[in-house]
């Protein structure tokens, strides 16, 4: 494989508060493949002469492997999703997008697995497709069946079952790494793939360990009419990916990505409202040649796709305010209760003066084993404080802000709760939790040192062991010495 393209991009290490920094493409250094260096010596009397001293120059090879994710996804590369997994609003003026946690993740390797040229940008290997629920029950056909299109787990190859890169069904199209030979024609494409397919497939066929001859992926099977009406086309995928960066000060960064550089891969069509929705992140490498305009898919044939991650959503109403407003019901957001007498002792009484003032009772497991019932009110709870503000005390644990009330037996554990709360939010952010230990080993450090110096006064009879010494050197004849020798006459 031939050396990256030569764009260079200098970022900034930081980006100021409130911005965001939009980058095209942002392509790593060396993509995924077999890359070989190789060096000869030839030794000449000097630079003149034609003829070396050694008739058949040093030379010397490395072979080595750039690996980048392939069928699979670790979940830690997945930031977040957009519209978010498993929920339901108006989501049908957005367009579904994933964004990752690493910047050169969509350009870690080639689309059609070739050398990219140098000086010129390439296309997004990972792509991602908007399903409605209703079109997964489409046959091979176009039919519709009863029976839905899952995702399923397959081996990567296998040349007895059906596997990602090998199918037993003729009708199915499998991604073209190389897999199917040189083939009938003379294409160079076609047999420059094959050949680095014959270099890499031991490493799926016969891998050093079991684990690795086992290893399989997620796949899901389209439909070749549906594939071609939703996926994108190959001149749009440099448009639907990109990277960016952003100010990270008030925001949760997650893992160790505190300069806030992150890629999104974008999809190319707008859910539909009030219709159930599935987006598959797949990788498109070996498709190329099927997301041109002008392919066409034979009756009856399916697209096989490596998926690299899932989530589903609902679009349901209209995404705007106004209609928000009318589906929010005013009864749903506070707890039903009676009139009651503040001042009474009543258990009636003081349960529903607890729901007005906005409490809600939950289960509580004491420490010691015991089980109650507790008082919880949200941070978000409107509420009139007339009390005057109290100086605050520094606070060691949760239990030091549970507050008994006497009159009825119970614990209010609102703001044990928020306490507990902030503190493990706190420890969340890894800055925080850094600076936090920074804090604590150097407060150990100092502890320990007075308790050293504590020490050595006991074992000095209360003096000041460094200082005394000093001077006790200085009045014996070694500060005689430095006298003279600076010319202090004696006293």
């Amino acid at each position: 494989m031939s050396a990256m393209s030569d764009f260079k991009y200098d970022p900034p290490v930081t980006v100021k508060a409130g911005q965001i920094q939009f980058v095209e493409a942002c392509h790593p250094p060396l993509i995924a493949g077999a890359y070989k260096v190789t060096m000869s010596q030839a030794i000449k009397e000097s630079k003149e002469a034609l003829v070396p001293w050694n008739s058949d120059p040093y030379a010397s090879e490395l072979v080595f492997w750039v690996d980048a994710p392939r069928f699979s996804l670790n979940p830690t590369d997945i930031h977040s999703v957009y519209p978010p997994s498993n929920q339901i609003g108006g989501f049908d003026n957005a367009l579904p997008h994933v964004v990752f946690t690493r910047r050169t993740l969509p350009w870690e390797r080639a689309l059609d697995g070739m050398p990219p040229r140098l000086g010129q940008p390439f296309a997004p290997w990972i792509g991602l497709l908007l399903v409605q629920e209703e079109e997964l029950l489409i046959g091979a056909n176009g039919r519709t069946t009863n029976h839905k299109r899952e995702v399923k787990s397959l081996p990567l190859i296998s040349s007895d079952q059906d596997s990602l890169l090998l199918a037993t069904a003729k009708n199915t199209l499998v991604p073209d790494l190389g897999q199917h030979g040189y083939g009938a024609g003379s294409n160079p494409d076609t047999k420059l793939r094959a050949q680095r397919w014959e270099k890499e497939k031991w490493r799926y066929e016969k891998g050093e360990t079991s684990e690795q001859r086992e290893e399989s992926c997620l796949a899901v099977d389209l439909p070749g009419e549906l594939f071609k009406a939703i996926a994108p086309r190959l001149d749009d995928l440099p448009y639907l990916a990109h990277a960016r960066q952003i100010d990270t000060g008030d925001k949760e960064v997650q893992a160790l990505n505190d300069k806030g550089w992150f890629s999104l891969v974008i999809c190319n069509r707008v859910p539909k409202a009030n219709k159930d929705h599935r987006v598959f992140v797949v990788s498109l490498e070996g498709h190329q040649d099927r997301l041109h305009e002008k392919w066409t898919p034979a009756s009856g044939e399916e697209v096989r796709l490596a998926v690299l991650a899932s989530w589903s959503f609902k679009c349901a109403g209209a995404n705007d305010f106004k209609a928000c407003m009318k589906e929010l019901k005013i009864d749903s957001l506070h707890l039903p209760f009676e009139p009651f007498d503040d001042k009474s002792s009543a258990a009636k009484d003081i349960v529903n003066a607890g729901y007005a003032r906005g409490y809600t009772a939950f289960n509580h497991a004491m420490r010691h084993g015991e089980k109650t019932v507790s008082w919880y009110r949200g941070p978000l709870v409107p509420l009139n404080y007339d009390k005057p503000q109290q100086i605050q005390h520094p606070v060691s644990c949760a239990d030091e802000l549970l507050r008994y009330d006497p009159t009825s037996g119970l614990f209010d554990v609102s703001y044990a709760a928020a306490w507990q709360l902030g503190r493990l939010l706190a420890l969340q952010n890894h800055g925080f939790a850094l600076a936090l230990n920074r804090t604590r080993k150097a407060l150990r450090t100092e502890a320990e040192r007075q308790m050293r110096i504590a020490e050595i006064k006991d074992l000095t009879g209360g003096k000041d062991f460094i200082e005394d010494d000093l001077m006790d050197q200085v009045a014996n004849s070694l500060g005689d010495k430095l006298s003279k020798a600076m010319g202090v006459p004696k006293s």
